[in-house]
């Protein structure tokens, strides 16, 4: 609580109300009586009187409307330090489907043929070359099996090539042998299944990216022909799954496009069952960043026809007094913040649509807006004067 309290005390202290309201009206006011006698005298008629004064009269109308808002827009000076030190973070505003979003939580897990089970292509002893948790990337050696077969093999094909050799060298055709070496040849490629041999050693490699989940025969162990060796697992090959309610789910078709986090996919319904929850899947085309198990919501429009609205997330509006209030980052300078009035309009979703905000590109406070909020002074309220120790305490009063 102490630690708080001092946070909050930092925060007052540090921050000052940017309250430049006598320069800008006085600029403001320069401003409408330069152009007034420019634009009176250059091109202003008495035919086109009434039209002057009329045109004149918004122009005043309209920055008068910016120097309220100046002026009651407060704005508050925050360091990048104290901003570390409150753990302030930031969110942008989007143009959203509020009413239409349906958004759901659930986990990352492994679609089920990420795991792959890597076999020995012929009998052989096994040798390792990579341990269990291993990250491996496509075509890094995963292991070696030395065949005796393969070996025989090798010299049969020799010693038809051999004999082939006289005849040809006589030229007299042997069908027979051409024959059967075409078929030895064929029969050893097919033991290899596509792996690399070298003096009876056979080499396999991983097929796709992964991490080594298990070693499922020991290093020197004999194999059989079609033996499981190691299995891998495509960490990053995931999907999205969520336990939705059945009165939710009714609103969600097969094929519609989802957002989980950066990530789009398109959605897959389940099978319910008595609980009354129904699977909800998100599938996505490629692999994902992110780790099975984590957390996360997904997110689907489900009537594309519904206007989109600028919206914060909800946790970013405070009230002050009873206005609800957004702090908006100031573009220009990062140790701004200014407390923006804004009037809700519909929620859904955990975000908000608001109207009062200059565009759908702000910068608002999210974790931080209620500590900011505290360090507003109350009107008429003057801030007592102190200093700070080296433990980030603050004291009232001189040294």
């Amino acid at each position: 609580m102490n630690h708080k309290v001092n946070i909050i005390a930092v925060i007052s202290i540090t921050f000052s109300i940017l309250a430049n309201v006598h320069q800008h009206s006085a600029s403001c006011s320069h401003g409408h009586e330069s152009d007034h006698e420019h634009k009176h005298s250059a091109s202003c008629s008495h035919d086109h009187e009434n039209n002057h004064e009329h045109k004149h009269n918004k122009e005043e109308e309209k920055c008068e409307g910016a120097h309220r808002t100046h002026q009651h827009n407060k704005i508050l000076s925050v360091s990048k330090a104290i901003q570390q030190v409150m753990g302030l973070k930031t969110a942008h505003a989007e143009k959203r489907r509020i009413v239409s979003t349906l958004s759901f939580a659930g986990r990352y897990e492994l679609i089920p043929d990420a795991r792959k089970v890597v076999s020995s292509p012929i009998a052989g002893r096994l040798t390792l070359l990579v341990k269990t948790l291993d990250n491996v990337r496509k075509g890094d050696p995963l292991f070696t099996v030395t065949s005796p077969e393969l070996v025989a093999r090798s010299r049969e094909i020799a010693l038809l090539e051999k004999r082939l050799k006289v005849y040809r060298e006589i030229k007299t055709p042997n069908a027979a042998l051409e024959n059967e070496l075409a078929l030895k040849r064929a029969e050893r490629k097919a033991m290899l299944a596509g792996s690399d041999e070298h003096d009876g050693v056979v080499t396999v490699c991983a097929a796709t990216d992964g991490m080594v989940e298990s070693l499922i025969a020991q290093d020197g162990s004999w194999l059989e022909t079609g033996a499981s060796a190691i299995q891998i697992v495509r960490t990053q090959h995931l999907r999205f799954k969520a336990l939705v309610t059945a009165s939710d789910a009714i609103n969600l078709k097969n094929g519609m496009s989802a957002k989980v986090g950066a990530d789009l996919g398109k959605i897959r319904i389940g099978i319910g069952d008595d609980s009354g929850l129904v699977p909800v899947y998100v599938l996505f085309d490629k692999d994902v960043n992110v780790l099975a198990g984590m957390r996360s919501r997904a997110e689907c429009v489900t009537d594309e026809i519904e206007a989109e609205h600028i919206a914060v997330p909800s946790s970013c509006i405070v009230s002050i007094g009873l206005q609800p209030t957004v702090f908006v980052r100031d573009m220009h300078n990062h140790e701004q913040f200014i407390a923006i009035p804004v009037t809700p309009v519909s929620s859904g979703a955990g975000w908000t649509a608001v109207e009062g905000l200059p565009n759908h590109h702000c910068e608002v406070v999210n974790d931080g807006a209620y500590e900011l909020k505290l360090s507003l002074p109350a009107s008429g309220e003057s801030k007592p004067a102190g200093h700070f120790h080296a433990d980030g305490t603050f004291h009232e009063g001189e040294h």
